[in-house]
């Protein structure tokens, strides 16, 4: 028979155990938790250890009710509780917070080393459950601070990138001038080649004209010769011509 002390609650809802939707079921790892958690559980892992379940293979306990109010009439009240369970407890909800609402790396390593500091002090057959709760957020506190270190990798990569970008863009620009200036050069020797084409037609053209013209001198001046002979011939000898 599965009877229960003043302190049994269920590790997901923190809630006392009892009847109906608060009986404590096991499944196939050993841990209890109460009915409505385990049908409410989204994914059929054990929420402590994440060790698989067959919902089939899911007992419920037996609860001792009036032994549970004896021991609790007995006992007073929660504030009866030795201060051990007490600060289990207290831990345990620090952590359901953590688990439902985030908080930050500092007050997660803060949570750990107290509950690392508690369990220290107590015999290791006890507070199992407390145990497997602090490793799950001491494993959550390990993948934020690689989340961190991979995220500043990011962020300096991204540094890294604009950078490269912004030289890329300044190189384009830079390239964009330069065939600028090609075309410009392109154009530059190609008016300067028509204006050397046209200088040499032009100068071929004046070339002709003066070689026609002292040709026509030339020609001018041995006709100038030619009337200055005959002129000396008719004074020499008259009665020839």
């Amino acid at each position: 028979m599965f009877s229960l002390g003043p302190g049994s609650v269920c590790d997901v809802c923190l809630e006392s155990f009892g009847a109906d939707l608060k009986a404590p079921c096991s499944i196939s790892c050993g841990h209890v938790f109460c009915a409505d958690c385990l049908h409410h559980i989204t994914r059929q892992t054990c929420p402590l250890c994440r060790v698989a379940f067959d919902p089939r293979s899911i007992v419920r306990l037996h609860v001792d009710l009036d032994s549970v109010k004896t021991a609790s009439a007995g006992s007073g009240n929660a504030s009866d509780c030795s201060s051990a369970e007490q600060e289990a407890r207290s831990l345990h909800e620090r952590i359901a917070a953590v688990a439902n609402a985030g908080t930050t790396e500092a007050n997660l390593r803060s949570l750990i080393s107290e509950c690392k500091s508690f369990l220290s002090s107590q015999p290791r057959n006890l507070f199992q459950d407390l145990r497997v709760s602090l490793r799950m957020i001491a494993y959550l506190c390990e993948v934020k601070s690689t989340l961190r270190s991979q995220n500043q990798a990011v962020d300096s990569f991204r540094e890294q990138l604009e950078g490269s970008r912004a030289e890329y863009d300044e190189l384009q620009v830079r390239l964009l001038e330069l065939d600028g200036a090609r075309k410009d050069a392109v154009i530059a020797r190609r008016k300067v080649e028509a204006e050397k084409k046209e200088v040499q037609a032009t100068a071929v053209q004046r070339e002709l004209e003066l070689t026609q013209k002292v040709s026509e001198m030339q020609n001018k001046y041995i006709d100038l010769l030619d009337k200055r002979y005959l002129t000396q011939d008719s004074i020499l000898f008259p009665n020839v011509f």
